[in-house]
């Protein structure tokens, strides 16, 4: 296992972790169960979306089609996955899903930032060419051609992945207080904006008739959540 599995494991490893004590003590079996077919699940979902995007490239590579040790992670599939086979495994334990996918929303932005680390070491998930101070050193090899003369560029990853530790922040507290009605909800709106807006920094993102994709979808699950999120307060 590549640098970029170990961080992966270990994103999942210790956003487990933290949901196993937030997690009553006779539910932690029902939790673990959960965390097994929700991450597999949505490492397949995730793979199946960076597949589609560069769909050409693995027609004539399809040995590469499971190489997940070389990155190639689509956050949106991997989400849709993962909530689908939580979600299949909540329903054959009898379980009100609900209350897992709120422990899953505060959880999921502190995995997230971390398996961002995944991105330096696979030197992927970067902006266009910058002169700031913390601008990353980018290989000619990982370069677009575009942008062979130039050296360093935005860490995109790095931007999403402070987001994302902001997002748990503010999800843990409003857990910790008690408010944890909408959590899973607030989570996907508040990575939806922080998706939508880092995508205006991407570099070829993926596009159908000109539209981005990931901005598409993100326009989508913010106003799901917000519907959602407005349902709750009426209940």
């Amino acid at each position: 296992m590549n640098l970029y599995g170990i961080i992966i494991s270990f994103s999942i490893f210790i956003s487990a972790l933290i949901a196993e004590k937030l997690t009553p003590k006779n539910d932690r079996n029902i939790l673990w169960g959960l965390v097994f077919w929700s991450v597999l699940c949505g490492i397949l979902g995730a793979r199946a979306y960076h597949v589609l995007h560069l769909l050409p490239y693995y027609v004539t590579n399809p040995d590469q089609i499971f190489a997940v040790w070389n990155g190639g992670l689509g956050i949106w599939g991997g989400l849709a996955g993962g909530c689908l086979g939580g979600i299949v495994y909540l329903k054959t334990k009898k379980q009100n899903v609900m209350p897992w996918l709120n422990l899953t929303g505060v959880v999921l932005p502190l995995g997230q930032a971390i398996g961002r680390l995944g991105n330096f070491f696979n030197q992927e998930i970067y902006g266009p060419p910058t002169n700031l101070p913390w601008g990353i050193y980018i290989k000619p090899e990982n370069r677009p051609l575009k942008y062979i003369a130039f050296n360093k560029f935005h860490p995109l990853f790095i931007y999403e992945g402070l987001l994302n530790i902001c997002l748990f922040l503010v999800l843990f507290y409003l857990w910790k207080k008690g408010k944890k009605k909408s959590i899973f909800w607030l989570y996907l709106a508040g990575y939806s904006i922080v998706r939508f807006f880092l995508e205006y920094l991407k570099i070829e993102p993926w596009s159908i008739f000109s539209l981005n994709v990931a901005q598409g979808i993100s326009i989508l699950v913010l106003l799901t959540s917000f519907l959602f999120i407005k349902s709750d307060k009426f209940k």
